[in-house]
């Protein structure tokens, strides 16, 4: 556990990211010399979750600007931990121990920051835990350890299967694309550029997991006179240099998240964008593949004497990892995101950008409360106090899954078959249970 020492005030807690609805334990060691030559009567601890949001407006008729603020508490809970002479030391130590524990709700939105500082606006959701030593005497201010918080919801059993099979070597649901077209000009005539996005076909994707995707670039040039020569020694020195010419890595391109957040105070509601860089994130190989130009000729005039276009495409397969706060909302702030690919072309205005929206979930699930004693464990994250659970409504037949999960509480053990079917739109399945192995 990492310390925090404020004067006869040690805190003992893990700095790690929590999850709603985990519970938090930790300890507060007293030194009982210092904390009398301290004047130190009482310790307490608490635990806060609030949501800050500013607004700041400006009027031509007035003077100054007008700064809105606003604080929603979500939890707010003091817990003694001592009072002078109601504990003493063990035999031969200075030191009294106090332990605590504290269980954070189950609905809390993530930890989160914004900022539009040209704007004058922000909306932060914070999470602490605080010490407080209480002194006595004039100019004798309270001693203070301050600990923030990262918190973030807590995934579903869905979401957590998505995330399963999104870890896969490969992604074996259905896919989506996203198509974008742009006329590009460098001079008087048009030229042409489409881009393909392709992703798994899903409603939302667990943050920090590896995400597949194809992104597919086909360019036109402009319609030309067809020199009948297509030799590789024409296609190398003219064809591949002409205009638009396709990236040759996926490096060229520009693979962003935007992050729109909006805030509101009262009745009033601003925005803040933000964006992020994405390139290979996820640290995973890039796959490529480039097909020959391909000449089109017009129809409107004979092959092989008239005009036509020369067509041009690649390919890029790689996956993306998106380390950012899950998408979510709330009465005071929300936050969702955008992926934004980016192809440059030569030319001013002549960049071919896909935006596509994505929803980020959560990727962990709930610790389990602590427990004393033995004789009670736990395999694979299974809940042996939930034995039966209703299946999922059946939408569409798909991929099968079956997963093994094993209970093992005192002398028994029970086995229990999941079958999960992974459709197009959303995880379906059905939960049975084969007790006493």
């Amino acid at each position: 556990m990492t310390e925090s020492i404020a004067g006869p005030l040690t805190l003992h807690f893990q700095d790690v990211t929590r999850v709603a609805g985990e519970t938090l334990q930790g300890r507060v060691d007293l030194n009982i010399q210092l904390a009398k030559e301290d004047r130190l009567e009482h310790v307490w601890i608490t635990f806060r979750g609030k949501i800050h949001t500013s607004i700041t407006t400006s009027k031509w008729y007035q003077r100054g600007d007008t700064e809105y603020f606003q604080t929603v508490t979500m939890f707010n809970t003091k817990c003694p931990l001592w009072d002078q002479g109601t504990t003493d030391p063990a035999p031969g130590s200075r030191l009294v121990s106090c332990p605590f524990e504290f269980k954070l709700p189950d609905a809390l939105p993530p930890t989160f920051h914004c900022t539009a500082y040209l704007d004058h606006r922000f909306a932060i959701v914070v999470y602490s835990i605080e010490v407080i030593g209480q002194r006595t005497g004039f100019f004798r201010g309270n001693r203070r350890i301050r600990r923030f918080l990262s918190v973030v919801p807590a995934a579903t059993e869905r979401q957590l299967l998505v995330k399963e099979l999104l870890q896969l070597q490969s992604w074996r649901g259905d896919w989506k694309t996203h198509n974008q077209e742009k006329e590009l000009r460098k001079g008087m005539m048009g030229e042409y550029a489409h881009a393909r996005l392709t992703m798994p076909d899903l409603p939302s994707f667990p943050i920090g997991t590896p995400i597949p995707f194809s992104i597919h670039v086909e360019t036109d040039t402009k319609p030309m006179t067809d020199e009948g020569s297509n030799t590789p020694e024409y296609i190398d020195k003219r064809v591949k240099s002409m205009f638009p010419a396709p990236p040759d890595s996926l490096r060229e391109m520009n693979f962003q998240l935007r992050r729109l957040g909006e805030l509101r105070v009262g009745k009033r509601a601003r925005q803040a964008k933000d964006d992020y860089e994405l390139y290979n994130s996820g640290g995973m190989a890039v796959h490529k593949e480039t097909n020959a130009p391909e000449w089109i000729p017009d129809p409107g005039h004979d092959i092989g004497k008239g005009r036509g276009i020369w067509r041009r495409s690649v390919k890029f397969d790689s996956t993306v990892s998106i380390p950012y706060t899950p998408t979510f909302r709330t009465a005071a702030v929300e936050c969702q995101y955008q992926l934004k690919f980016i192809v440059p072309f030569e030319g001013i205005g002549n960049d071919l950008k896909v935006l596509v929206p994505i929803h980020l979930d959560p990727a962990s699930a709930c610790p389990r409360p602590p427990t004393e004693g033995i004789g009670h464990r736990t395999i694979m994250d299974a809940d042996a106090n939930e034995k039966k659970r209703l299946g999922y409504k059946l939408l569409s037949s798909a991929h099968v899954y079956v997963y093994v999960v094993v209970y093992i509480t005192g002398s028994v053990t029970t086995l229990e078959l999941r079958f999960w079917l992974i459709s197009s739109k959303t995880t379906i399945g059905h939960l049975s249970d084969y007790p006493h192995l």
